[in-house]
């Protein structure tokens, strides 16, 4: 399992950050979509999200013993 850390990512007038476990850079990807973009937000904050991740600073820890999933997240804020 990895541990992938996102910077400039969840934005509202500054950068925020997650943190999120998985087995590669999609299933991470997949993840996050998951928890910040949804079927029920508009197109756009989908869009927006897709590329906030694309865009994002990624640092790669391999190796972690933890589940799948979002470990923690931050909001940027303004």
């Amino acid at each position: 399992m990895n541990l992938y850390i996102l910077n400039d990512v969840l934005s509202d007038y500054t950068s925020g950050m997650c943190v999120i476990a998985g087995e590669s850079m999609l299933q991470c990807k997949d993840l996050f979509m998951k928890e910040f973009g949804s079927e029920f937000d508009s197109e756009w904050i989908n869009q927006n999200r897709q590329q906030e991740f694309d865009n994002a600073s990624i640092k790669v820890i391999e190796g972690v013993n933890h589940p799948a999933g979002v470990v923690d997240y931050v909001h940027g804020g303004g």
